[in-house]
């Protein structure tokens, strides 16, 4: 009741909600045979998996492999890939619909006519509309924001991209941070893409603190003087 008053309440036609049940039966046949994702609809097809380019753990990396799989056959990731940032982006800014993916009282076979109703109104594709209208079936809509996390980084690897962080005390000159570049890139492997982001952290005193893919180097004065810490506090 509350988000229908934000929401167009046409999304909410028994005629088209019925439209929507039946596209969606054949729309899973194009879905992948995850078993989470089996739970939540037919699956007639039998083909084969399309393996994301990074390994992922946990419930809700299960449907960004069926996701990406799917998005991948059907050669739209671009468009997947900028429809789940923009369902992920409107569960940061509006609350209501936020509190509409939380909310576990609301009964599912309701949630997943609205969300899929809501997504084909803003004219989303067949397979962004099917993946949150499993998870809805499955009650898993709050784990949205994760999801849309972990299929980022899933296109990031795609993209051949290596996401790097430098955190430093203060921001970091033009050439402090050229020569950060530099060595972060160092460590890429050939055609891979450095994705840098800076971060200021007044905690760590000087020094940097760099991550690079699943590296991590920690060149920080705050951590140094612990280590020293550490040392002066052992029994001589």
């Amino acid at each position: 009741r509350i988000l229908t008053s934000s929401f167009p309440t046409e999304l909410l036609h028994i005629q088209q909600i019925n439209m929507l049940r039946q596209a969606a039966s054949s729309i899973s046949r194009d879905l992948i045979k995850t078993p989470i994702i089996a739970r939540g609809f037919a699956t007639a097809e039998k083909t084969p998996l399309i393996h994301p380019p990074v390994r992922q753990f946990g419930l809700a990396a299960r449907y960004c492999a069926a996701l990406y799989s799917c998005a991948t056959k059907k050669q739209i990731l671009p468009t997947v890939d900028a429809e789940v940032k923009q369902v992920a982006e409107m569960a940061k800014t509006n609350a209501k619909f936020s509190s509409f993916l939380a909310n576990p009282s609301i009964n599912k076979k309701k949630k997943e006519e609205f969300i899929m109703a809501f997504l084909k109104e803003l004219k989303f594709s067949e397979t962004t509309q099917n993946l949150f209208g499993v998870m809805a079936s499955n009650g898993r809509l709050k784990q949205t924001g994760q999801v849309a996390k972990l299929f980022q980084e899933i296109m990031m690897a795609h993209r051949g991209e290596v996401p790097a962080r430098v955190t430093s005390a203060e921001p970091l000159t033009a050439e402090q941070l050229a020569s950060v570049t530099t060595q972060c890139k160092s460590y890429l492997e050939e055609g891979k893409t450095l994705v840098l982001e800076q971060k200021v952290n007044p905690a760590i005193i000087g020094g940097l603190i760099i991550d690079v893919g699943d590296k991590h180097i920690d060149l920080s004065i705050d951590t140094k003087i612990r280590k020293m810490e550490a040392i002066l506090r052992e029994p001589l």
